[in-house]
């Protein structure tokens, strides 16, 4: 059975309601689109949704893959409030992502195994995960599986579309659901109160990443120079490659149903359906 839905979506906590911190208009726009996901997400059944996040578990050069039984994550807000959730991880499709990527010259990393190199019962879930799956999934009944896959920066851009290609080829041949969430915020230099202080580049990274996702040509990004990438503070270049590996086997239509940023870093919202 093919992909049955994909999206990309940020991963600022402040999303979940329960860690606004008392300002729920901040980023509203974004919440309001996050749920839409959500909706739309559910109403595709997926039985598995695999997660690109740029956070987490990194390993040199490798696109790390969740393997064990479940993954955890928490979440704490300014105000110390806290959020919590859990996943099991389709690992048979874990193994078999993992295999089809070496296949295609893509090294994998397993994650993760305790010393006596058994497979470990749980991996903590990062918030580049988690935020999503919090719209997407952890509401739903029955709740779905989960892989979590956190690509290496140092992977080359051939090697990110390769990993989407090899998504797209267990997806194909699963006979489970298979939903995609693309965990992406922008550039992270809109504000010059921010972490990173002000970026020029973030808001015309933020600018041509909007426009290609609404012109549905996710190609263009195979010819963005890096400079301007690592100036623009993004966080968004290398998941979205993978994304645009699965849409060469794949063909789907992006529909972009917000952008703002409201603080630092830029938020898109997008759906992206199977034709």
């Amino acid at each position: 059975m093919p992909l049955v839905w994909a999206c990309i979506a940020p991963h600022g906590g402040e999303l979940i309601p329960e860690l606004c911190n008392g300002n729920a208009e901040r980023m509203r726009v974004t919440r309001e689109a996050m749920e839409e996901l959500g909706r739309r997400c559910r109403a595709a059944l997926p039985d598995t949704i695999v997660v690109y996040t740029p956070h987490g578990h990194e390993v040199p050069g490798h696109a790390c893959i969740s393997v064990t039984k479940t993954v955890h994550g928490i979440l704490e807000g300014e105000d110390n409030r806290r959020v919590s959730a859990d996943f099991a991880v389709d690992a048979r499709f874990a193994f078999d992502l993992c295999e089809r990527a070496s296949a295609r010259s893509v090294p994998t990393a397993q994650a993760a195994y305790l010393s006596d190199e058994t497979i470990a019962p749980m991996l903590p879930m990062d918030w580049g995960a988690l935020v999503p799956l919090w719209f997407m999934g952890h509401n739903y009944e029955p709740r779905p599986q989960v892989v979590v896959v956190c690509p290496s920066r140092e992977l080359s851009r051939r090697q990110l579309v390769a990993f989407g290609q090899a998504t797209a080829e267990s997806a194909s041949l699963t006979n489970r659901r298979i939903a995609l969430i693309c965990s992406a915020d922008q550039g992270h230099g809109h504000s010059a109160d921010g972490p990173y202080g002000f970026a020029p580049m973030s808001p015309s990274y933020d600018r041509a990443y909007c426009q290609t996702v609404r012109e549905n040509a996710l190609h263009r990004l195979l010819h963005w120079r890096e400079d301007w990438i690592e100036a623009a503070l993004s966080d968004s270049y290398w998941q979205t490659l993978m994304l645009y590996g699965v849409m060469t086997q794949i063909p789907m239509n992006a529909e972009m149903l917000s952008y703002e940023a409201p603080t630092y870093f830029g938020m898109l919202c997008a759906e992206l359906r199977p034709r």
